[in-house]
């Protein structure tokens, strides 16, 4: 009798344990084999899976728009402090000269490039060829969400740091009280002709695009009626003939640019038009990586806090959300397609540039 008590016990113990750890375990996730498969996967050893990758990959392509004194070596050098067996090569240029390079390579069925940073232009043209490999990583969770450019499933690109769009101008030539504030007051007659405020044409239609969804076409028509000066010159350009005295102000002026020749004492200051038109630095992963471990790893790193502090600290915001400083204004994100971006350029050029 006791000996059936003892039997009937056990075997409920054992019954109670099967249903727990049945309950309770969950399946091991299939170890991925592609780069697709690895740009997604979740599992308890990702890390040490990517690195066992990289050290037999050894190396990394990175294709780039950024500056390479401001956003792309400081990153580098850290990157390759923690990963020394990973060798990054830097392959850079403006998106015009970056794109034609991927299209012809993956024509070709050259797989090359591992990692591409390009500004939301670029981006829209690789996304919209099928040229991107959507991913997911543990650090999206702390970007900001204007600065992801989402996918059926993960990111197509996760923006690493950001530059504010707004008005600069030369602190000898005018003071803070006297500054238009809004875009709004651009359309003072005080401001209208050649010889006060200038437009950068490489970053006029973005812009315009900002001002077209805010205050929409008969306001942009308006604002060309203004006439103001249009240099066919980088945003950073047109900053130094700031300096110089050229003009005395523009709305087309980066922070981080102001930002870098105020720490050289230069006579110049810059503030928030809002909406404030946001260009982003992105990272991308391409259809086909050819070292997608190091790729990954590579990812995960440039949008950690560490890297967000690098990028702060050489004059660019960050869009980790728990990086100090970020600014308070309130941003434009667009363009949101190709098509869209070509509407702007057509209208910048109709209205601003046959002047």
């Amino acid at each position: 009798m006791v000996m059936e008590k003892r039997g009937r016990y056990c075997f409920a113990c054992v019954l109670i344990a099967i249903a727990f750890f049945a309950g309770t375990a969950q399946p091991a996730q299939k170890k991925p084999t592609t780069a697709a498969e690895l740009a997604f996967y979740e599992g308890a050893d990702r890390q040490q899976l990517l690195e066992e990758g990289a050290r037999k990959e050894g190396k990394l392509t990175l294709y780039t728009t950024g500056i390479l004194t401001q956003t792309v070596r400081p990153k580098v050098a850290a990157f390759q402090k923690k990963y020394p067996y990973i060798k990054v090569e830097i392959w850079r240029a403006g998106t015009a000269q970056l794109l034609p390079k991927v299209f012809e390579e993956y024509l070709a069925g050259q797989h090359v490039v591992d990692i591409i940073e390009i500004s939301q232009g670029g981006e829209l043209s690789l996304e919209e060829r099928g040229l991107l490999q959507p991913f997911n990583s543990a650090n999206l969770a702390f970007i900001e969400e204007g600065a992801l450019r989402k996918a059926p499933r993960g990111v197509f690109a996760a923006g690493h740091y950001e530059s504010g769009y707004g008005l600069g101008y030369n602190t000898k030539f005018i003071t803070k009280a006297e500054l238009p504030k809004t875009h709004k007051d651009l359309l003072d007659p005080k401001w209208q002709g050649k010889g006060k405020v200038a437009i950068s044409g490489d970053t006029g239609a973005n812009w315009l695009g900002t001002l077209l969804a805010t205050y929409g076409e008969d306001f942009v028509r308006k604002m060309a009626k203004q006439d103001f000066a249009v240099q066919i010159v980088a945003p950073a350009a047109l900053r130094d003939m700031l300096i110089n005295g050229e003009y005395v102000l523009s709305p087309t002026i980066a922070d981080s640019h102001v930002a870098e020749s105020k720490k050289k004492g230069a006579p110049v200051e810059w503030l928030a038009m809002e909406p404030v038109y946001i260009l982003l630095g992105q990272i991308l992963l391409p259809k086909y990586p050819a070292n997608p471990h190091a790729a990954l790893l590579f990812i995960d790193f440039d949008l950690t806090k560490e890297t967000g502090e690098l990028y702060k600290a050489t004059g660019y915001d960050s869009t980790r959300k728990d990086v100090s400083g970020e600014k308070a204004y309130k941003k434009y994100y667009g363009p949101f397609s190709t098509k869209q971006y070509s509407q702007w350029n057509e209208l910048f050029k109709e209205l601003f540039l046959k002047q």
